[in-house]
């Protein structure tokens, strides 16, 4: 990336973190928060936007008479009933992402709005490759870690069951030669937070 600042203006960089669940997206969200930088992390995001009303309703209306006892006591979804519901089921997990999708990209671009002054932005996107849109950033932090661990971090989860691990497994397939071009960084998360931070320190030194 040549120059941080053109003609005056500053050129935001638009940086992904990405990787396989459990592979520790969000342990390097989390240091490059304490580094001082703002992370747009999606699955936050979607757990907002679940709460929201409109989307309780709109979501309601499609999978309430599927999901037995979808809406619990607090008139909230159960995501875990959802969750279990729609990974199990392509179609259904597309449908649920059309409610879902806009929304996120609506949170999105509001936050690019409100740091548009910051040089570097991070957005922790768990489906960067799958969804195709890789191409939208200038560098790429993709995280890994073997399958044993990920397994072992994953079903220590809150609702975590086995079966919807590997059904969420089953959605995340392998890069192909050319996305494994377009990663930047990869970071093995076995390491120790000092050591994961001082690759991002190192990263980041590179890059602005």
């Amino acid at each position: 990336y040549s120059g941080s600042i053109r003609n005056n203006k500053v050129i935001m960089l638009k940086i992904a973190i990405t990787g396989k669940i459990g592979t520790g997206k969000t342990t390097v969200s989390e240091i490059i928060k304490s580094l001082g930088y703002e992370v747009f992390e999606s699955d936050k995001e979607t757990r907002k936007i679940l709460e929201k009303s409109k989307i309780i309703e709109k979501i309601n209306l499609e999978f309430g008479n599927k999901v037995q006892d979808l809406i619990n006591l607090e008139n909230q979804i159960d995501r875990n009933k959802l969750g279990e519901f729609v990974f199990k089921n392509k179609f259904e997990l597309r449908r649920l992402e059309n409610i879902i999708h806009p929304e996120i990209w609506k949170n999105k671009k509001n936050f690019i709005k409100i740091n548009k002054k910051k040089q570097i932005l991070f957005f922790d996107i768990p489906l960067l490759f799958e969804k195709n849109i890789f191409m939208n950033y200038d560098y790429i932090i993709y995280t890994k870690v073997d399958f044993n661990t990920r397994k072992k971090r994953v079903l220590k989860r809150k609702g975590m069951t086995l079966s919807k691990f590997e059904q969420i497994c089953s959605n995340q397939y392998e890069l192909s030669q050319i996305q494994k071009k377009c990663i930047s960084l990869e970071i093995d998360t076995k390491l120790n937070v000092n050591q994961i931070e001082e690759k991002l320190r190192d990263f980041i030194g590179l890059i602005i």
